[in-house]
């Protein structure tokens, strides 16, 4: 998911690691990345594409489908516009050669369902958090299954309007992401490492849709396309 180097992570993130992750001295961590749940350590650090694991094919897993059942929410994207992807769950945006080029680790283990354990992806960012709290969303994170083990990827589906569109767009080039227009939609990436590894953030906008992917020390190459042909297969 390469994209161009920023600045290490601010202190006001890396306490954030040492509280749910391996209780030492403070990380230096990313004000964008993964940083609220997934403490970093025992990663050998490599920040480029090659170094990530390339799909293969295996079986999806399950998870629950939200707005079925007795007193369930609406279903993710239900107040978008006609026409719009509207994934059902988080299974429905990945591939089986993408679930398979995670290895060992889990689409929404079970410990992220822990109090403040998941993700919030832009949280130190007004601009991304204010849209995103707007805004109807599908959280989707992939982590190892015993816990918090120093990699991690998670990506918000926020269904938004032309406004919100663009006022992310805005933002992100604003705050020196590289951007350029890919698979009918713009793509805005940004990436840096330090001792501990890389992290970095991908994003995607298209009709209506923002897809936000932040990721530490993990990530199997082409995880953002994979979404994107996903949500539209027509292409």
């Amino acid at each position: 998911m390469g994209a161009a180097p920023t600045p290490a992570p601010p202190p006001a993130k890396r306490r954030l690691w040492v509280i749910i992750g391996v209780l030492a001295a403070v990380l230096a961590v990313s004000a964008i990345l993964v940083g609220v749940f997934w403490p970093r350590g025992g990663v050998n650090p490599v920040a480029t594409e090659a170094a990530r694991p390339t799909p293969s094919a295996t079986v999806a897993p399950t998870t629950p489908v939200p707005g079925t059942g007795a007193g369930a929410t609406p279903a993710p994207g239900s107040s978008a516009a006609p026409g719009t992807p509207q994934p059902a769950s988080c299974d429905d945006l990945y591939s089986a050669e993408m679930v398979a080029a995670f290895g060992r680790m889990e689409l929404n283990p079970a410990w992220l369902d822990e109090l403040d354990n998941d993700m919030k992806i832009g949280e130190d960012d007004p601009v991304q958090q204010g849209v995103i709290d707007a805004n109807d969303s599908l959280l989707c994170q992939w982590g190892m299954p015993e816990g918090p083990s120093g990699a991690g990827v998670s990506t918000v589906v926020v269904w938004v309007d032309a406004e919100d569109s663009a006022t992310i767009q805005a933002h992100l080039a604003d705050r020196g992401d590289s951007c350029s227009e890919q698979q009918g939609g713009l793509r805005c990436t940004t990436e840096g490492s330090n001792d501990e590894g890389y992290f970095g953030e991908s994003h995607f906008l298209r009709d209506g849709i923002w897809v936000a992917t932040e990721y530490s020390n993990a990530g199997p190459e082409g995880y953002t396309l994979d979404i994107v042909n996903n949500l539209w297969p027509e292409g």
